[in-house]
């Protein structure tokens, strides 16, 4: 049974957060709340969590979701990961506030692994902060449940008096063919896979995990991951069923 929560408008913050549409959001008693969109989002945010505590992340290095109702509407909800003296800065402002131009601009015109090292040294140059392992767990993650939302404004730092910091992994919601129109429940989940496609750098899951594969901390325990897919409804198509056929294939 999942937890219900009625929201005040007031607490609306905005209806413009996502790369292809609208997702209504909330700020409230220093939680964020999310209403899915698509119908989905907010299981996946939870899933994505448990993967990653799983999987040997500390604590701070993801956003915790919990799946809840919002204003009798589905959705997630998760603690706010700034401190009163910290803001959050994504690749996409810093590289626009400082270059001027949209890195997706830049990076397009690389090959997938000179726009990774492109990026990795941009920040180091400007913050001094080395993302080389922050991507290269967020890049083992997105391959796992195929995170076609991966955008440069979902990757980021926390700044404060006291420097920078790469911000927690967040944003997972649109995973596992959630938002994907052309899913198609009637054919096998290896064809489907065919039509996710990765984001910010080459659009192959694989290419973007491989290349820094090596400097991950995100292990992925398959069997500890198909041990809590157990526990949930694989009778029919959900989430549940799609990552567990997904781990099946490996």
């Amino acid at each position: 049974m999942l937890s219900e929560i009625n929201i005040d408008p007031n607490y609306l913050i905005t209806d413009t957060g996502t790369s292809d549409g609208t997702q209504i959001k909330y700020y409230y008693e220093k939680k964020w709340y999310k209403i899915d969109r698509y119908g989905g989002e907010g299981a996946c945010e939870e899933l994505a969590s448990k993967i990653m505590e799983l999987c040997g992340l500390n604590n701070d290095e993801f956003v915790h979701y919990k799946q809840i109702i919002i204003n009798g509407k589905l959705g997630c909800v998760s603690e706010d990961f700034l401190s009163e003296d910290e803001r959050f800065i994504t690749i996409y402002r810093l590289h626009l506030n400082t270059v001027g131009v949209d890195p997706a601009i830049i990076t397009s015109k690389m090959d997938y692994d000179d726009a990774i090292d492109y990026i990795i040294q941009f920040v180091k140059e400007q913050t001094n902060i080395d993302i080389t392992r922050y991507l290269a767990n967020t890049f083992m993650l997105d391959s796992l449940i195929l995170n076609e939302d991966r955008h440069f404004n979902n990757l980021g730092l926390i700044y404060s008096k006291a420097g920078f910091r790469t911000a927690p992994i967040f944003d997972n919601g649109k995973s596992l063919f959630i938002g994907n129109s052309r899913y198609d429940s009637t054919i096998s989940i290896k064809e489907n896979k065919k039509i996710a496609f990765a984001k910010a750098f080459s659009g192959s899951f694989s290419l973007n995990r491989n290349y820094l594969e090596k400097h991950s901390t995100l292990s992925l325990n398959l069997p500890a991951i198909k041990t809590y897919l157990k526990s949930k409804d694989l009778s029919k198509e959900t989430i549940y069923s799609r990552l567990f056929q997904l781990i099946s294939e490996v």
